[in-house]
Order: C-alpha cells, then structure tokens, then sequence
C-alpha cells in the first residue's frame, strides 16, 4: 500500500514539474527587470497573486524563486513567473496558459518589479 502512495505522489509531482515545463518551452507572456532583490520582489508578487482564489506554489532555488498558479490545488499549472536575480538587477519572467484573460496577473509582475526599491548597499 505504501507503494502505491509513494509511486501517486511521484506522478503527481511529474505531472507538476511537466506542466511548469512545458509552460517555459513556450514564449513567455512578459518579461520585467528592475532593482529589487528577487526575494522582495517574489514575495510581493506571491502576496498580490495570494488575493485570488487560485492555489499558488513556490519553488526557491538558488536560481531564483518560481511561484506557479493552478487553477485547483492537484491541478496543472495555467502560469508562472520565474524571478531571478542577473548582475545587478532582477528579472521577473510570466509564462501563461490561462483559458481566460490574466492581465491582472502579469500586470501585478509589472507591479512588483517597478516599486520594490534595490537593497541597501
């Protein structure tokens, strides 16, 4: 039985990681750079996004951070932004497969990245 539990978490997890990637195989939908640390920008944008009844997924990487939106909470993801930080800025990237319209989402990115000031030195 335990098994069976690990293997349904396992495709479940797949399915996830699937579904993120074949959302960053496709054009992205907007593409942000700005001062802010990528770590104040991802929360910014995870607290914007968390107003919205959709389930919400965050991944922190030393990469950067990815937040994934699924309509359900065991659904696929419909989009992402990875927010990374390049040289001396970060750069905030939306992938969207949205049946509806998302702008409010992709504008709450635009949002984040201009107003969230650059560190201290």
């Amino acid at each position: 039985m335990k098994r069976y539990v690990v293997l349904a978490m396992a495709a479940t997890l797949l399915a996830g990681c699937s579904s993120a990637g074949s959302l960053r195989n496709s054009k992205p939908t907007a593409s942000y750079a700005g001062p802010g640390s990528a770590g104040d920008i991802a929360s910014c944008i995870s607290g914007a996004w968390g107003s919205k009844p959709v389930h919400l997924e965050s991944y922190v990487l030393y990469t950067g951070t990815t937040i994934e939106i699924h309509q359900t909470e065991n659904g696929p993801a419909v989009a992402l932004v990875d927010v990374k930080p390049v040289s001396d800025h970060t750069v905030a990237t939306y992938y969207s497969n949205f049946d509806e319209d998302d702008t409010w989402y992709f504008q709450q990115v635009q949002e984040c990245v201009d107003k969230t000031p650059a560190p201290a030195p």
